[in-house]
């Protein structure tokens, strides 16, 4: 792993459970497509179409140009994403992701922060907040991207390289409601019997 760029996804997936990056990186397994990822693509696209009829009024802005699918990279983090869009105002540059959910996770927040970072190599201007729209709720849920946000995000991406170049699987998320949806659950005889 070392001298390869992870992804903003990498990222969000650690936070959600360790061993799906692990498992994508480390095992010749070919990434099992589920019908919530199907779900999820059209719901991404649909979301694209109706933002750009919209206004920024979800937002609390005015004015300001959109651009979809926006890709940013640093070399610093060799860290790489396409975000869903990124809001420029004259005084902002404002990371939006759009989410098929009702709430906003950790996993959530970490990515966002990510792309704030991203977006601030590629864009040159400080990002000080990002926004999650959730689809199901029509609504958009403002993110503050703190120092503490950027540290979690370098200390992330620090566990997954290590993870990686150890060769050593992860520990499952301790959430295991989230085993049920997980494409790689087949994967996890220890969550599925029950073990640690």
């Amino acid at each position: 792993m070392r001298g390869h760029d992870l992804t903003v996804t990498d990222v969000r997936q650690h936070v959600y459970c360790p061993r799906i990056p692990y498992y994508r990186y480390n095992m010749p397994l070919e990434r099992p497509v589920t019908a919530k990822m199907d779900l999820g693509k059209e719901e991404h696209e649909s979301a694209a179409a109706k933002e750009a009829r919209r206004t920024l009024k979800a937002y609390g802005i005015k004015k300001g140009e959109r651009r979809f699918g926006v890709n940013l990279y640093s070399e610093h983090l060799r860290l790489r994403g396409k975000i869903d869009m990124v809001i420029f105002t004259p005084q902002e540059v404002i990371p939006v992701e759009y989410k098929m959910t009702s709430g906003v996770g950790l996993h959530h927040k970490c990515q966002l922060a990510a792309y704030a970072m991203l977006a601030e190599h590629t864009c040159s201007r400080t990002v000080s907040r990002a926004f999650a729209y959730l689809t199901p709720a029509k609504r958009a849920v403002e993110i503050p991207i703190t120092a503490a946000m950027r540290d979690y995000v370098r200390k992330v991406l620090e566990e997954l390289r290590a993870s990686m170049e150890r060769e050593q699987l992860p520990g499952p998320t301790p959430y295991r409601k989230r085993c049920t949806g997980c494409e790689y659950r087949r994967f996890c005889g220890d969550v599925l019997t029950g073990g640690s």
